[in-house]
């Protein structure tokens, strides 16, 4: 009797899996660099501190992605999850940072005793799981896809800060990368068709190049190797205020990461258990301990691949494992890493496009599999949810006059998706109730002409 691989643990041949988690890499590098260069400016780091600080957040990445993917023990969720730095995070790491006698001493050593306290509350989160039924994930997956098409825009556009936002050129860039994926996906073979988004971003950025888009001064000028290790910025210091301090955005963050496990569970259709939960939550938690160890930050799903999932058809875990071993490796060689990050903005904005409209037509596509009919309250938590959930991205000033600490809670559409969709779910329809578990959401991995059954 043959036991049939789910697809989640599928390992694939050795060339393909490779071109995949290449794709993965090119997709989250550039959004993960933003973070430590963040950090690194608000903290005055010099060059040479600040490359260091970018090669040890990559390490730390791919440390975290394969506990998560990968895993041991009790530590890992198990699915096809990049682990990254959150922006969530930078505030409170900046404001730790700037505290008088603090420095990134004190950051280290608030994340390595944060990381160790969201271990030992692993448990309880995993205790949470019924409160995830397929109303509130539909709800949280929308979110997560509307929340970053911001980003895509911006990058369409040039990228923030461009003296040329919106030129017509950068416009035209994205627009080819588009053409590009849609043709991938409708004509090409099984393997191309799952690597549209990496071949997309190819053309579009040596368009912009032949344009003259980009700057490969950052390529030229990076260090050819560079080598993190532990304490490199000096022994942690550990004080109370900076532990609650942090403590309380990675309890935020550990909200958000409950519903991502749950929701992509659902995309790569396995149901995730609260022992999972409580599994992935551990990793969390070790992983942003390690990180505080070589001045890393606290480590959440990264929600930019979850397109990247959906849109590929591709659902094993071990490609995005792969991503998170070559994320350890470009770590030590930092031109790799700059060539990455020198793809033109609309390259990257065509493509986020892509990947983040799936993501929010997933969300949707599940939501449609929601009872209506005989559950009233149903269509009133999706209203009340979306409604509340899309402030934080589409007004987000209408929270500044909240204290300081209720802004870092509701800073997130996903955050207040998961917050909001929770309690009227608890409220309206009850705790443990089966509120329609057939509504999944892998049929999205079909869009755009993505040939799953070829994964």
């Amino acid at each position: 009797m043959t036991t049939t691989i789910h697809p989640v643990d599928e390992i694939l041949p050795g060339r393909k899996m490779l071109a995949l988690a290449l794709q993965h890499v090119a997709v989250s590098y550039v959004g993960s660099v933003a973070v430590p260069l963040i950090i690194a400016d608000a903290l005055g780091f010099t060059r040479h501190e600040t490359i260091l600080l970018i090669s040890t957040t990559f390490f730390c990445s791919g440390v975290a992605t394969l506990l998560q993917t990968a895993g041991f023990w009790r530590f890992g969720v198990r699915l096809p999850i990049m682990n990254g730095v959150a922006f969530s995070s930078v505030s409170a790491i900046i404001a730790i940072g700037t505290m008088p006698g603090v420095g990134i001493s004190g950051v280290c050593g608030a994340v390595i005793l944060g990381g160790l306290f969201i271990m030992l509350i692993a448990p309880l989160a995993g205790r949470l799981r019924r409160f995830f039924p397929p109303v509130v994930t539909g709800c949280v997956v929308t979110a997560i896809g509307v929340q970053l098409l911001p980003v895509a825009y911006q990058w369409t556009g040039g990228g923030h800060g461009s003296a040329d936002f919106g030129d017509p050129l950068f416009l035209g860039v994205a627009l080819l990368v588009l053409v590009v994926i849609l043709a991938m996906n409708r004509l090409g073979p099984p393997l191309l068709r799952n690597l549209a988004v990496l071949g997309g971003m190819a053309v579009g950025a040596a368009a912009a190049w032949l344009q003259g888009l980009g700057d490969l001064d950052a390529v030229r000028e990076a260090p050819w190797l560079i080598a993190p290790a532990p304490f490199q910025f000096g022994m942690p210091h550990f004080a109370l205020l900076p532990f609650v301090t942090i403590a309380i955005v990675m309890i935020v963050q550990t909200v958000e990461s409950m519903g991502l496990f749950i929701s992509i569970g659902d995309i790569v259709e396995r149901e995730v258990t609260p022992r999972q939960v409580s599994d992935g939550i551990r990793a969390n938690g070790l992983a942003s301990a390690v990180a505080g160890v070589f001045a890393g930050f606290p480590f959440i799903a990264h929600m930019e691949n979850v397109g990247l999932v959906i849109l590929s058809g591709v659902r094993s875990r071990w490609v995005v494992a792969l991503c998170g071993l070559m994320f350890c490796i470009l770590a030590f060689f930092p031109k790799f890493g700059a060539l990455l990050a020198a793809v033109p903005a609309p390259a990257l904005g065509g493509a986020a496009i892509a990947m983040f409209g799936i993501v929010a037509a997933a969300g949707i596509q599940a939501l449609a599999k929601v009872d209506y009919a005989g559950n009233q309250y149903n269509m009133l938590i999706v209203a009340l949810t979306m409604g509340i959930a899309l402030i934080p991205t589409l007004l987000p000033t209408l929270f500044g006059q909240l204290p300081d600490w209720l802004q870092s809670i509701l800073h997130s559409s996903v955050v207040v998706a998961c917050l909001v969709s929770v309690t009227l779910n608890l409220v309206l329809n009850g705790a443990g109730e089966d509120q329609g578990r057939d509504a999944h959401l892998p049929d999205g991995a079909a869009a755009l002409g993505s040939a799953r059954a070829d994964a």
